[in-house]
């Protein structure tokens, strides 16, 4: 019981900082998925003798353990020490020169010379009414350099 109880506390814990990270950091979900992959192998390198001995595992239960509990927390604590330890922060104002919204309510602004146009996470703007951005034509954007080579974005207005 007591693995059941710490994989689903780690699959919940690794979940929700994946979800809350994943947002402020310019990292496309391919490229989280190999990372939380790569963290599931690295807990299959661990002898299963070491499982055996620390939780009294068999193999199929170390295999759920990793999937389901050690990948998404490992995952998620690497998207939060890439966050909390972010150096270099540059900020960079952009002249917005056109909104546009799609079919779900998601509002975007296209930056002079279409600057992160293919970047969602900094030009796109969910749930927000027009009356938010009217008169305010610039994007205030601050992004900094995280530990392991992911930009973070740390601040991200609409000014006038």
């Amino acid at each position: 019981m007591l693995f059941i109880t710490l994989a689903v506390l780690g699959l919940f814990i690794g979940i929700f900082l994946c979800m809350g990270l994943y947002a402020i950091t310019i990292i496309d979900f391919y490229a989280l998925s190999k990372i939380l992959i790569g963290f599931a192998i690295v807990g299959f390198l661990i002898p299963l003798k070491y499982y055996q001995k620390w939780f009294h595992f068999i193999k199929y239960e170390m295999i759920i353990f990793n999937i389901i509990g050690v990948a998404p927390l490992f995952t998620g604590l690497f998207l939060t020490i890439n966050f909390l330890l972010a150096s270099n922060p540059k900020t960079t104002t952009y002249k917005i020169e056109k909104l546009y919204y799609d079919h779900s309510r998601f509002m975007g602004v296209v930056l002079e010379n279409n600057t992160f146009d293919d970047e969602p996470k900094i030009v796109g703007f969910p749930n927000i009414t027009i009356r938010e951005v009217a008169g305010k034509g610039f994007l205030k954007l601050t992004v900094a350099e995280g530990l392991f080579g992911f930009e973070v974005i740390k601040n991200r207005t609409l000014i006038k």
